[in-house]
């Protein structure tokens, strides 16, 4: 029997992978000739100079970088703001007083709430990950998460959280036609989620506030609307993608037209695109049932914990006078009115939002001051810290994190990513030869 290629890391002993180890997946897995395995390939021939982080890094220097680090001076500005809304609101003696009387155990409970929050996010995306590719580091996915937390909170609309996901995961070792429709059906499955979550929080806790808070409340009906509309289209295209294409192909059209679209057939091919790959992401979900029960539970169990970072924050002041789902429900219509406002982090719509909610179920204004600041910082600002440092510390070579995943690169390399098909069941599979039919006991 031949010698079966070590799994042992050989950017320590040899000097043609010492360099090459970072990338070594990424090349074998693209591979022409064998594409899934992952086997030990020449890396001799091969250019590693076009490989460099710094060659790599997408958007630096461009205009793409100074937007990024606009979008950090509005979030530091908004920091700023908040700060000093906290002493303004606060009212000194009442401030100084809640700060007594809160219990400090409940903001360590609070911060491993959001650390719980990243875990669930990257265990969903671990549960797709698997279903098309195996070996990947749940470790690696953890690392991506949170840099992707860090780019949607800095991007309006969270916009480059996935991008920016996706190119980690490139450079990790998972190619990048994984990479991509992962990162969909992520999208699709917490969208849909979300939206079933909010209509059990608008059937039982709309009309709660609609009386003293019928304004704010429109703007949650028109969150949520954003919400349904975007997944009723997604399910309208999984079964009937022509007539859906050819309604966008209409509108685009039309738009460049009147002139509403300056290049309406640029639009048109990158919408086309994007209509395309998520029928994909939704066919493939839809054929992969447990899959989607799975990830929808974990996503659904990441929400509750998410929005249950308000209700600790309350009780380390020592309030119960509301009960857990009222706040479970505040919290969860200032993300439908975040949702939909085009800044970084919704910058000023999600602190007014909460500061209306709040100030409504609580009378204290210190309290609610303080309770604003707390709850932004841990699901704001902590991730671009943290997402920051990640960062930093992946696009170092000479950093403790950018060693262990070269070295966790050489371990993909020499790994089956292969992902075996499901064994057809029943008596068609053995006529069909998928399953062999059981053998007939011998007679005695």
């Amino acid at each position: 029997m031949a010698d079966e290629p070590s799994t042992e890391p050989l950017a320590d002993t040899d000097p043609t992978y010492a360099d090459a180890s970072h990338w070594m997946h990424s090349v074998s897995a693209d591979s022409a000739e064998n594409p899934e395995s992952g086997g030990k390939i020449n890396l001799t021939d091969i250019d590693f100079d076009a490989f460099k982080d710094d060659g790599i890094i997408p958007d630096k220097g461009t205009a793409h970088s100074l937007g990024r680090k606009l979008n950090i001076a509005l979030c530091a500005v908004a920091f700023l703001v908040l700060f000093g809304y906290l002493f303004i609101a606060g009212e000194g003696g009442d401030m100084l007083r809640a700060l007594t009387t809160f219990n400090w155990l409940f903001l360590i409970i609070a911060f491993a709430a959001i650390v719980v929050y990243w875990v669930l996010e990257s265990v969903c995306m671990q549960l797709i990950c698997n279903s098309m590719f195996k070996g990947f580091s749940f470790i690696k996915t953890n690392i991506v998460t949170v840099i992707g937390q860090y780019f949607n909170c800095i991007t309006p609309l969270s916009s480059g959280g996935q991008p920016m996901q996706a190119y980690y995961y490139s450079r990790f070792g998972l190619p990048a036609h994984y990479a991509l429709p992962m990162l969909l059906c992520r999208f699709i499955v917490y969208q849909l989620t979300m939206t079933v979550y909010a209509i059990i929080v608008l059937v039982l806790r709309f009309n709660y506030f609609t009386d003293d808070l019928r304004p704010i409340m429109y703007l949650v009906a028109i969150g949520f609307a954003g919400g349904f509309l975007l997944i009723a289209m997604l399910f309208a295209l999984a079964f009937a993608k022509n007539s859906v294409i050819k309604a966008t192909r209409w509108a685009i059209q039309l738009a460049g037209r009147i002139g509403v679209l300056k290049k309406p057939e640029e639009t048109l091919v990158s919408a086309t695109t994007s209509l395309e790959e998520s029928y994909e992401g939704i066919r493939f979900l839809l054929k992969e049932p447990a899959l989607l029960v799975k990830v929808s539970l974990v996503t659904f169990v990441q929400l509750t914990v998410y929005f249950s970072m308000s209700w600790l924050i309350f009780a380390g002041f020592g309030l119960e006078s509301n009960d857990y789902f009222t706040v479970v429900s505040c919290q969860a219509f200032i993300y439908l009115i975040a949702s939909f406002v085009p800044l970084p982090g919704a910058v000023g719509a999600a602190e007014g939002s909460y500061i209306v909610f709040f100030n409504y179920v609580y009378s204290d204004p210190s309290i609610v001051a303080l309770s604003t600041f707390i709850w932004r910082f841990f699901t704001f600002y902590l991730p671009i810290v943290l997402g920051m440092v990640l960062t930093l510390m992946v696009n170092n070579e000479n950093s403790f994190l950018a060693r262990w995943i070269r070295k966790d690169d050489t371990r993909m390399a020499f790994t089956d990513h292969t992902v075996p098909p499901k064994q057809k069941r029943g008596r068609k599979a053995r006529e069909d030869g998928a399953e062999p039919a059981a053998e007939p006991e011998a007679e005695g």
